[in-house]
């Protein structure tokens, strides 16, 4: 039982340490620039977050967003960014978090 107590304990802080900080994914093509960040609402928490979404120099848009739903701004944001490589665009990130236990859920 203590086992399984700290191993959820260790999962939880995971999860929080990756809601500490806003990330983004940067994709190229050409001339062209998309950024796709999973932005987190409230600090150290996964959960109030968006994805939003720039197309060059444009204003971003808010493509998604979950109250309660660990994960699923991280699986969002994943999906989005595997479309635009499928479309040709080379995608990139500097400061993703370590860990993403959540993102297969969605």
């Amino acid at each position: 039982m203590d086992r399984l107590k700290i191993a959820l304990a260790a999962g939880l802080l995971c999860e929080a340490a990756a809601a500490d900080t806003n990330y983004h994914y940067v994709c190229t093509l050409s001339d062209s620039r998309r950024v796709i960040e999973v932005a987190y609402l409230v600090p150290e928490q996964a959960v109030p977050c968006e994805v939003r979404y720039q197309k060059d120099n444009e204003d971003s848009d808010v493509l998604w967003r979950a109250d309660n739903q660990e994960g699923f701004c991280e699986s969002k944001a994943k999906q989005l960014v595997r479309q635009q490589q499928a479309w040709g665009f080379t995608c990139t990130s500097d400061n993703l978090p370590e860990h993403t236990n959540s993102l297969s859920r969605y």
